[in-house]
């Protein structure tokens, strides 16, 4: 009886630990040791014939967010963007790829604000697991699930892109989002409105902070100088500007695109969580899970003990 307690002791307390390693061991936090991510990508296209627009969207419509870092002479992004492809197929998603730009000599594409983004935002975990803020491939779904390299964690890369596309944002927001734009004379005044994103919770709510920025993405920008021979890169990231409050208007200069006129405006929201302070006279108390040690004498506690004999 003792030993089939101790099984089934055993089984309550490993199991939810091998469901948590494996559900995570895909990939590694995005934001270390911040509770929060990205959500938004809706965009507006500034073409040449586009003098006035604007888009709104409720936040359960608005599409993954997956941001790559790459550059042109990178080979092994060759194999994780056709990978990417392969997992998002017909899915909703915003794609923004970021190019090399501090100390580059090949990459033409990026700029200082891109790099600022990105290692502002990613440096800190790149850094934890590759060694470097910024590492050629890496690809980023929802602000919160990085994967670096081209190593899969399970049978394949694209069971990895595809479980963390599948799993999607953590974040319990409500509402809607909105960007306009409106050019005159060579001006491009850009407004925005997140204030009407609603944090669902109940008790103890937590402190949250939301930051907007707005991104210029290229649609594709030829390059044929590239020396991974991609030729033609897509939704080239060429600026990245962080917009001041959760409302509000301002004019910003757009960058010119490299080449065509698919240029677009892409409105993203990172949000972040702060557990609010207890109550007074509340004390959190948070149960450690156990370690080895402490299961090796629980399951010494629970084996049945040998009785001497003493032979007179």
């Amino acid at each position: 009886m003792r030993t089939l307690a101790a099984l089934l002791m055993v089984a309550l307390i490993i199991i939810p630990i091998q469901a948590s390693a494996a559900n995570g061991g895909m990939w590694e936090d995005a934001r270390e040791g911040i509770l929060g991510g990205t959500l938004g990508g809706i965009s507006l296209s500034l073409s040449g014939n586009t003098t006035d627009s604007s888009i709104s969207m409720d936040v359960i419509d608005l599409p993954t967010v997956i941001e790559v870092y790459t550059a042109t002479w990178c080979t092994s992004c060759v194999t994780t963007e056709h990978t990417l492809d392969e997992a998002i197929g017909d899915a909703d998603v915003t794609r923004i790829h970021y190019h090399r730009h501090k100390f580059e000599v090949e990459d033409p594409f990026g700029s200082n604000g891109t790099e600022e983004r990105w290692e502002s935002i990613y440096g800190t975990a790149s850094t934890s697991v590759g060694g470097a803020p910024r590492l050629a491939p890496t690809t980023v779904f929802d602000g919160e699930r990085l994967h670096l390299g081209t190593t899969s964690k399970s049978d394949s890369l694209q069971s990895d892109f595809s479980a963390s596309l599948a799993i999607g944002p953590s974040h319990v927001y409500d509402g809607s989002m909105s960007l306009s734009a409106i050019e005159s004379e060579g001006v491009t005044e850009f407004s925005w409105d997140i204030t009407t994103m609603i944090y669902n919770c109940a008790d103890g709510c937590p402190i949250e902070t939301r930051t907007a920025w707005l991104l210029f993405v290229e649609g594709s920008a030829s390059f044929p100088d590239g020396s991974n021979g991609i030729g033609d890169y897509i939704h080239v990231l060429h600026d990245a500007v962080p917009l001041d409050g959760p409302i509000g208007s301002t004019v910003i200069d757009v960058p010119p695109a490299w080449d065509g006129d698919d240029m677009s405006a892409v409105l993203l929201v990172d949000w972040s969580l702060e557990p609010s302070p207890p109550e007074p006279g509340i004390v959190g108390k948070i149960i450690p899970a156990p370690s080895v040690a402490i299961l090796v004498c629980m399951l010494a506690a629970l084996v049945p003990r040998r009785r001497s004999t003493i032979l007179h």
